[in-house]
């Protein structure tokens, strides 16, 4: 991205920390094609935790 507009490059920064600043678990994948971002995907999992067994 050595031609890319600083500007550009600011905004997509941003929005990738925000989309990981939100993100407890799961992944956020760039994709290119021929050298250019053409997608940026948020996959987030809810995990829930075990409740403690009683009889333990």
């Amino acid at each position: 991205m050595s031609d890319s507009n600083p500007k550009l490059v600011q905004e997509l920064s941003s929005v990738i920390e925000n989309l990981i600043g939100r993100l407890d678990f799961g992944t956020v994948e760039l994709t290119f094609h021929q050298g250019q971002l053409v997608q940026l995907e948020k996959r987030e999992k809810v995990r829930f935790e075990k409740p403690a067994d009683p009889n333990r």
